[in-house]
């Protein structure tokens, strides 16, 4: 009787730590997943506050074009062409971007002339 009352104990101690570590390592899956979701969720936080940052700014920003562009409009109906302006704008493109620069030693720039391609064809004269 003895010895199955020893046997018995082996048998509950050995059972005892098999369980004791099925438990460590479900605990141990318990807090990876628990960092898992953790993270995940962290992570979604991130994403959706920076989604609404961007969502924000990019309301600012057509907020800010619509003042600009109204601001201009009104500036634009308020101002009317004078004659300075209208003499500015016959001239070619070119010459109101660049600044004349004078040479000491050759004077002021000189205008371009403005070359048409309306020039007439040459024809060949074949013998």
């Amino acid at each position: 009787e003895k010895n199955n009352l020893i046997s018995d104990l082996k048998d509950k101690e050995w059972r005892l730590d098999s369980e004791s570590q099925k438990f460590a390592k479900a605990e141990e899956q318990r807090k990876t997943f628990m960092v898992q979701l953790y993270g995940a969720t962290e992570a979604n936080r991130i994403l959706s506050t920076e989604h609404s940052l961007k969502q924000q700014r990019m309301k600012k920003m057509k907020t800010q074009n619509k003042l600009i562009a109204q601001q201009s409009s009104k500036k634009l109906a308020n101002t009317s062409p004078t004659q300075s302006q209208s003499k500015t704008t016959a001239t070619s493109p070119v010459s109101q971007s660049t600044p004349k620069k004078m040479d000491p030693k050759k004077g002021p720039v000189k205008k371009a002339a403005l070359v048409h391609n309306n020039l007439p064809k040459i024809e060949k004269h074949t013998s």
